[in-house]
């Protein structure tokens, strides 16, 4: 397992796709900003093979992105399908022979193991959801990853590097190239957060129209929680959909799957995603939702009483529980799967609690693929075969997660705590909340009323209405009011 900081990559070429690497050689060539992103959208969106087929660039953003560029830097040198044609695994070769692994999700019908009826009531049969056939991209951000969760088979890696926004584009580039892709999510080998910045420049060029357009809400990233971080993508893309990877309701058992927890206690995590979830719906008309994420362990995080907890923290936040069984995969511990009863009853207890909670199936277990199995077995100089590799169960689009009504949350402050600990609210200051956050719908309703637009529509209607009137008192009340005004 690699340990420590790891060392800093030097790449040659510079990936094209990199924003910040190729305005930083424009500004040193005095090339002008547009032209950079006309080359882009010459590549992406009009398909041209190379930088010269885009027609209209200066010469010197030629020379110089011909000379210091590439517009991929990596290679997809293996791909793994898996039997039933859902999922696509691509082990990708960086440029300093490095490897890391995304995987393409494909969906048009949507199947849960336990899901609750409109009106709160279980499903006994596996009910089954068919929406628009899509595609989403499981994508990595780093090499490795240093927050060491004992489940997951990326966390044995340890941190090996940091990829740069250029290299995580590649991967969404590649999978274009098998079939569109409409959602991404951070799901892969790696931390967002852990490179937020290189993270956050990727999902720019996700969004940015002159590349792939996709909308913010196409686009999810899941943490164990980095609690700075956190705040900070809710100040800078609190559209983005957010995955929180919990796995435990208290510290002492976090700590023993998420090793990384010691750094930041469960109170200070469910602080910054309440202030997520308070950023994320201020100027929503509808509700929006965080996705939970909980690998099921057998005999470790599965108890009835640890189900009882789960929901008590949970309960009142506007968030749907994601009940992932654990799926076997190298990692040096003897954990197993729960059984379906065991799952069933977990899932029971914890919506006594109205918490809504799904378990969808998992795709592409027969080429590990699944949750918590990405892992590369064969890093750089060892060849470069697959590892175990795999991806999370997806929450790409939270309107097709969650066919049917979200329990009312409030749309209140973010919670404070007292004491470190979680502070009790009586039924009158539930009441209070939960009638601010109607207060504030009220606002966004009111002020998307009365836009510019719809008051200038308004005016114009309510003059005609006025001429309209004059023209039928000046010739008459035997007159036909619509002849008269014509005539």
């Amino acid at each position: 397992m690699a340990t420590g900081t790891p060392k800093k990559r030097v790449l040659s070429p510079l990936p094209l796709l990199d924003e910040a690497q190729v305005l930083r050689v424009c500004a040193r060539e005095g090339i002008k900003t547009h032209n950079a992103y006309k080359m882009w959208r010459g590549l992406i969106k009009d398909g041209h093979p190379t930088v010269r087929d885009v027609p209209g660039l200066p010469k010197a953003l030629y020379d110089v992105i011909e000379n210091e560029f590439a517009l991929t830097t990596s290679t997809v040198v293996k791909q793994s399908a898996s039997k039933d044609g859902s999922t696509t695994k691509m082990l990708v070769k960086l440029q300093d022979g490095n490897m890391v692994e995304s995987v393409i999700m494909r969906y048009g019908t949507v199947q849960f193991s336990s899901y609750l009826d409109d009106k709160g009531l279980e499903v006994e049969e596996d009910p089954t959801f068919k929406s628009k056939p899509r595609a989403t991209l499981c994508i990595s951000s780093q090499i490795g990853c240093a927050m060491g969760c004992t489940f997951c088979a990326t966390g044995t890696m340890g941190l090996v590097g940091h990829l740069c926004s250029g290299e995580i584009l590649e991967q969404l580039y590649h999978a274009n190239q098998i079939t569109p892709i409409q959602n991404v999510v951070f799901m892969g080998m790696g931390e967002p957060l852990d490179n937020y910045h290189e993270m956050l420049s990727a999902i720019h060029g996700m969004t940015d129209v002159q590349r792939w357009s996709m909308k913010y809400t196409s686009v999810s990233v899941s943490t164990v929680g980095v609690v700075p971080r956190l705040m900070q993508l809710a100040r800078d893309a609190p559209k983005v959909n957010l995955a929180l990877s919990l796995h435990a309701p208290n510290q002492d058992l976090r700590i023993q799957l998420v090793p990384s927890a010691k750094a930041w206690h469960i109170d200070k995590i469910m602080e910054a995603l309440d202030e997520f979830i308070y950023r994320q719906n201020l100027e929503q008309a509808r509700m929006r939702t965080v996705l939970i994420e909980y690998v099921l362990i057998a005999g470790v995080n599965d108890s009835e009483e640890t189900a009882h907890e789960l929901g008590a923290l949970l309960k009142n936040r506007a968030i749907v529980l994601n009940v992932i069984p654990y799926n076997p995969t190298a990692v040096p511990h003897d954990y197993k799967s729960p059984t379906p009863e065991t799952t069933h009853a977990f899932n029971a207890i914890v919506r006594k609690y109205d918490v809504k909670t799904i378990q969808r199936q998992e795709l592409g277990q027969d080429i590990a693929s699944a949750c918590g199995q990405l892992v590369i077995s064969n890093l750089a100089g060892e060849g470069g075969s697959m590892g175990t590799g795999g991806c999370a169960t997806e929450p790409a689009d939270m309107e097709e997660l969650v066919p049917g009504p979200v329990p009312a949350m409030s749309l209140g402050k973010p919670r404070k705590r007292a004491n470190g600990k979680k502070a009790n609210k009586s039924a009158s200051n539930t009441a209070a909340t939960a009638k601010s956050g109607v207060t504030k719908s009220k606002e966004v309703a009111t002020a998307s009323i009365f836009n510019p637009l719809r008051v200038a529509v308004l005016i114009v209607i309510l003059g005609f209405l006025f001429l309209a009137a004059r023209k039928i008192s000046s010739s008459g009340a035997d007159a036909d009011p619509l002849s008269s005004w014509f005539n």
